[in-house]
């Protein structure tokens, strides 16, 4: 199959790491539009050093150039010569959708919502300030719509805001509306857990843990992958938390080194929500309080540990980016089809 990806200039770790599975599953057959110059070995170093997060885990130039005909897109959208087109970045990428919807179709694209908000396009502040955009084309109408912060308040609609928040929570949620969740790159995860001297990872995101540990910095710990990596691979636990949105690499890179996140209110996020998957107990602990995770931390074990360390290994594995990629097209070959066999796929609001 052939797919065109469309991609935004700046980072988005949805987006990206996505792309990054599907060209590893589909090759040159995978057309990123625009070059997603970022994620490529000849990203200057200029750029490099303006990306989010120091540029670890996906930005470490993990893609090479092949021969990719980026040329005459419309036209050949116009001919169908793409089975699928992922708008990876509705957010970023509306004006696109816009513009080509017509020729797109809901059997042959996909739109992906990576933002920290769980509203929706086009149903969030930044489109309905502007009065000038209230007629953009909905996301609703039979195609697929994947997204990260899925809440009760994820609605292609607006009035349901005048409702009480119990009350929403019997709405029906849009019929094309899936999760999806970030993905980390295969070779960024450890086969087995390495030795650990230390109880907790230096980068504390928690300030009421980073208050109680000594000598734990604000903000960036390292300013190197290869420094972050081996701290986390001989720590025993890693700290995280919800920030802007309930999700980010950190989870991802804390489990990939062997190291078992702590998550804290970790209950309190929608089992719609990404991260999906973490399971208290079998890959990470759940925790309220520093006293509450220092009593859980000093009754585990080594055992246990060694359990929960290769369940957190497992879980990464899961969520590797050719994980992602292959989940997302059989999502979409599975409503396709439906489609094409007359079952309908026309969305609920």
């Amino acid at each position: 199959m052939k797919v065109l990806f469309l991609t935004s200039s700046g980072e988005d770790y949805l987006s990206d790491s996505l792309l990054i599975g599907m060209r590893r599953l589909l090759g040159s057959d995978c057309v990123d539009y625009p070059r997603k110059d970022m994620l490529y070995a000849d990203c200057p170093a200029s750029a490099r050093a303006r990306i989010r997060g120091n540029a670890f885990t996906l930005y470490g130039g993990l893609l090479s150039e092949s021969a990719i005909d980026r040329s005459h897109i419309e036209s050949r959208l116009g001919s169908q010569e793409f089975d699928l087109v992922i708008v990876s970045d509705i957010w970023r990428q509306f004006g696109l959708f816009q513009q080509w919807r017509e020729v797109l179709g809901p059997s042959r694209a996909v739109l992906c919502d990576g933002a920290d908000t769980p509203q929706v396009y086009p149903h969030a502040g930044l489109w309905w300030r502007r009065p000038a955009r209230w007629l953009l084309p909905p996301a609703t109408g039979g195609y697929l719509y994947f997204k990260r912060e899925w809440t009760e308040d994820s609605r292609f609609n607006l009035w349901h805001r005048l409702l009480p928040r119990l009350a929403r929570r019997r709405l029906r949620d849009y019929r094309g509306l899936r999760r999806i969740s970030f993905a980390i790159p295969e070779e960024k995860i450890l086969q087995a857990p390495t030795a650990k001297n230390k109880e907790f990872a230096l980068h504390v995101v928690d300030p009421e843990v980073r208050t109680s540990l000594p000598d734990t910095p604000e903000g960036y710990a390292f300013s190197s992958e290869t420094i972050y990596y081996r701290d986390l691979q001989s720590s025993r636990f890693g700290i995280t938390t919800r920030r802007a949105g309930w999700y980010c690499l950190r989870h991802y890179e804390i489990a990939a080194n062997g190291c078992v996140p702590c998550f804290r209110n970790l209950e309190d996020k929608a089992l719609t929500c990404a991260p999906h998957g973490l399971r208290p107990g079998i890959n990470c602990l759940a925790y309220r309080s520093w006293d509450g995770l220092r009593q859980q931390v000093s009754a585990i074990g080594n055992d246990a540990y060694m359990a929960l360390a290769r369940g957190a290994l497992l879980w990464a594995r899961g969520n590797s980016c050719e994980a992602r990629a292959l989940e997302v097209l059989g999502t979409w070959k599975d409503w396709s089809q439906s489609a094409r066999s007359g079952r309908s796929t026309k969305g609920d609001l």
